[in-house]
């Protein structure tokens, strides 16, 4: 766990985490508890790398293309 919040460090993750402080603060400040959570949940996630934004947070595999099937097209004939 600790390895994941000191590795992989990007200049988006910085760039998320103070925006999700940012709102954290600024909702704590203003006292709207709703804000507050969504600036928590918003800091936690480019402190654990979660999430799909940035590089590294969640990604698919890509497919390889070995079975691919030849595609055979027919033309089509407009008639006036």
């Amino acid at each position: 766990m600790l390895n994941k919040i000191l590795t992989d460090w990007s200049v988006f993750r910085v760039i998320r985490l103070l925006i999700g402080g940012y709102i954290l603060v600024d909702g704590i400040r203003s006292e709207i508890w709703l804000f507050a959570l969504l600036g928590l949940i918003f800091t936690v996630m480019p402190l654990l790398n979660i999430g799909c934004c940035a590089t590294g947070g969640c990604s698919t595999k890509p497919q390889s293309n070995d079975n691919v099937n030849d595609v055979i097209f027919e033309e089509v004939k407009y008639k006036e």
